[in-house]
């Protein structure tokens, strides 16, 4: 049987919109003026570390030495009244069960932590979370599915991924996983689906209720 593994921001949680209203803020103050629809556009999926030096080469911004510090605050404050778990979600990782699942983020640990605590989806993940500050390279390079697949015995060509962004499924498609491609937390699902098959998505779907199907037809 494949072994499930799933990113956390915008698959498990809703937490891109708050996300990027931090990113959004935090870019305003060091001079980067940017609404958060082209925030989105650009960043989701990348790492914060990313897309500070991504507004460095291009703006040539400064940002302070504790600027992930910074945007860790303020997060995890707007997670514990604002976070919601992905509509259906828990439903379907019920649905899939008994078996374990994985998470693979680009989000620091804690961040990842806090996010399922507060949507009560921890008890379906346990401590099988991998994050970016665990491997050498963060997404979209293959390297945090290759270790969270190696974390639960498995080999990355027998576990499915699911995955919202393009930065995602480019690293799962990488490291040998199939992947499905989630796109129902994105404001243009349609436009993003071609993009996440594009990407290496075996297929696109918007509702998590249809998760359990899709895996069972993509059994290994």
């Amino acid at each position: 049987m494949a072994h499930l593994i799933f990113d956390c921001d915008g698959v498990l949680v809703d937490s891109e919109p708050l996300s990027m209203r931090v990113d959004v803020a935090i870019l305003a103050e060091n001079g980067v003026v940017m609404s958060e629809a082209e925030a989105h556009r650009r960043f989701v999926g990348k790492t914060f570390a990313a897309m500070l030096e991504e507004m460095r080469r291009e703006f040539g911004a400064a940002f302070p030495a504790d600027a992930s510090t910074q945007k860790d605050l303020r997060l995890l404050k707007l997670y514990e009244t604002d976070l919601r778990a992905v509509d259906g979600v828990e439903q379907a990782l019920e649905a899939l069960g008994p078996q374990r699942f994985s998470v693979a983020s680009n989000s620091p640990l804690e961040r990842v932590d806090t996010a399922l605590r507060i949507t009560g989806l921890s008890r379906f993940f346990g401590n099988r979370i991998t994050t970016f500050e665990h491997v050498a390279r963060g997404k979209p390079e293959p390297d945090v599915f290759v270790e969270a697949a190696r974390r639960a015995g498995y080999a990355p060509e027998n576990c499915i991924v699911v995955e919202d962004s393009v930065t995602g499924v480019t690293a799962a498609h990488r490291a040998g996983c199939q992947v499905l491609g989630f796109t129902g937390t994105h404001p243009h699902p349609e436009e993003q689906a071609q993009k996440l098959l594009a990407a290496g998505a075996r297929t696109a779907f918007a509702k998590m209720a249809e998760l359990p199907q899709l895996v069972a037809e993509r059994i290994l």
